[in-house]
């Protein structure tokens, strides 16, 4: 057994422990669950070499590699950084983002997911490792059929048309999985991409100095009225 390891500085730089003993999950990320061919030839290597030939696709488009001793942790985060491959988090922080293609080439897309995606990060400064009371997931989709589960998340958005056949952003706020589930709730409205960044970043501000340790933001909601809740993130 390996001692005096400080298992949340891992979880940060992406290793998970792994439930055999000395043994480390590596999770990754990249922007858009979109990884090049050389990266991915780059993960085959890594399996290979650090691993047991394993590689899995995580729920949140992100690929992770099992088996990875500790003693290699450092020797592999540099071979990623070569390969520009960015690291996934875990534990009390803000989670990948996660989103469909939208318009870029399904047919069924009615938003530009990658802009908006892109202006999470660049604008707002909203990345995955983000340090949070709890974790907290954001999911985009690009129409109502909603295949990232906007409605699993603490924020959801989706594509939909407003009341003028005009395309704007349907927001879900409050959903989350794990053992104490709920679905979010809808806004009333529909937004345009402007106002939804805007609600983006109150939300997130109001779980960061309002949430206690391990308190979802639907059991925060929960503990302080909806109403209370919309009046504070939608000023």
């Amino acid at each position: 057994m390996i001692e005096h390891i400080d298992y949340d500085n891992l979880k940060k730089r992406g290793f998970l422990k792994q439930k055999q003993d000395g043994f480390f999950i590596l999770r990754t990320r990249m922007n858009l669950g979109v990884y090049k061919d050389d990266q991915l030839l780059k993960f085959v290597e890594i399996s290979r070499k650090y691993g047991q030939g394993i590689v899995h696709v995580s729920t949140r488009q992100g690929i992770e590699i099992p088996f990875i001793k500790y003693n290699d942790i450092d020797t592999v985060e540099k071979e990623l950084k070569f390969s520009s491959i960015l690291v996934g988090a875990s534990g009390p922080r803000l989670r990948t983002t996660t989103s469909c293609p939208g318009n870029n080439w399904c047919k069924a897309g009615l938003i530009n997911t990658f802009v908006l995606y892109d202006r999470i990060e660049k604008e707002l400064n909203l990345i995955c490792g983000l340090d949070l009371p709890y974790k907290f997931k954001i999911a985009i989709s690009g129409c109502p059929n909603g295949c990232t589960r906007p409605q699993m998340s603490e924020i959801g958005i989706h594509g939909n048309f407003n009341s003028n056949k005009a395309v704007g952003y349907v927001v879900y706020l409050g959903g989350c999985g794990g053992r104490t589930p709920r679905l979010g709730f809808k806004l009333e409205r529909i937004f345009n991409e402007e106002e939804v960044l805007l609600i983006i970043k109150n939300v997130v501000a109001f779980f960061k100095n309002n949430a206690k340790p391990r308190q979802r933001l639907a059991l925060l909601i929960e503990e302080m009225g909806r109403e209370k809740f919309i009046k504070e993130i939608m000023i």
